[in-house]
């Protein structure tokens, strides 16, 4: 079967070859968000290759009557699939393939369902808490803001919240440390990971290490992606603080954000569900201390092009046995 061999071969240079350059890609932390959702795409490319040589096999073993269910398009991919494997191990193969598709696909389903129950009880709980020794902040924002009576330095975010807005929680301990510019710049962070739906994405990566954590695409991409939010959320800040002051200094503003990093390294671990403003800060603080180069958009355009094609390519590999039997008059005849 040459579409499931060339799939199979799809896995290997995902998971090996294209996250390696990914994590070697020195533009990663110059686009975060870029980076993050490569990631994701990666894993997801593969996982997908493995589901379709499972379902391309399996349909070696449907019986006719579905087959003349499938619709002619799916008709043609198992004609063509099954002259192809006509000896006597097709059955065991298309069993086989059967088996994997339905491994894979209950795996991640139920990774993805056990994940977002845990957030979501996580995140109730933190806010139940927080109703009982928090207080509102006043004004008017986009997220709920509430204050921590607590003298060791802390600021979060917890996604959902009162109006499904989310919120941020910081510590009198950290406001009592930072300036107001740096207290405005930590809040905007924080506020920057609710607006850009960071939770979503680490929920992602979370439930992909507990379902396939042995493979070592999903490991990386467990290792680089909240390294990788971190600094988004900190390019966020920035934009919001630049367009707030009117000013055109962004080696000032970026200043000011890595004394508030600092500040902010030894506050107390987040709690489980939440997105922390100390987190990842030595490298945090190394990018906003050191000049970036900006990568050009046309660059950035060709590799967002480029992943596109990938992933169409294994669609395409995936149904080119129909395509081709769909072109064969034998095959339309003989379907008919």
């Amino acid at each position: 079967m040459t579409a499931a061999l060339l799939l199979l071969l799809a896995v290997v240079a995902i998971g090996m070859v294209a996250a390696q350059l990914l994590v070697q890609a020195p533009w990663a932390t110059s686009v975060p968000r870029l980076a993050v959702a490569s990631w994701h795409l990666l894993g997801l490319a593969s996982l997908a290759s493995v589901l379709l040589v499972g379902l391309a096999s399996a349909l070696l073993v449907v019986p006719p009557s579905m087959v003349d269910a499938l619709g002619d398009f799916l008709a043609h991919c198992a004609l063509a699939l099954r002259s192809e494997s006509t000896g006597p191990h097709g059955a065991a193969l298309g069993v086989a393939g059967m088996l994997l598709a339905l491994a894979v696909g209950t795996r991640l389903l139920g990774s993805l369902i056990r994940e977002s129950r845990r957030a979501r009880c996580e995140r109730l709980d933190q806010l139940d808490r927080l109703a009982l020794v928090g207080r509102r902040l006043p004004g008017v924002h986009r997220e709920d803001r509430v204050l921590l009576d607590d003298a060791r330095p802390a600021a979060y975010c917890l996604s959902g919240g009162l109006a499904g807005r989310g919120t941020i929680v910081v510590s009198s301990g950290a406001l009592a440390l930072l300036d107001d510019d740096q207290a405005r710049l930590v809040l905007a962070h924080e506020s920057a990971h609710l607006r850009q739906r960071h939770h979503l994405a680490t929920h992602l990566s979370v439930a992909l290490v507990h379902a396939f954590g042995r493979i070592w695409l999903v490991r990386q991409a467990a290792q680089q992606i909240p390294r990788l939010l971190e600094m988004a959320a900190d390019d966020g800040a920035m934009r919001v603080e630049r367009a707030a002051t009117g000013t055109r200094d962004r080696a000032a503003v970026r200043r000011r954000l890595a004394h508030a990093l600092v500040t902010m390294a030894g506050a107390q671990a987040a709690p489980a569900g939440a997105l922390a403003a100390g987190g990842s800060a030595v490298a945090r603080v190394r990018r906003l201390s050191t000049s970036r180069v900006q990568p050009r958009p046309v660059g950035v355009a060709l590799l967002t092009v480029g992943f596109g094609v990938a992933l169409a390519e294994l669609l395409f590999v995936a149904t080119s046995p129909a395509v081709c039997a769909a072109a064969m008059p034998v095959c339309t005849a003989g379907l008919g």
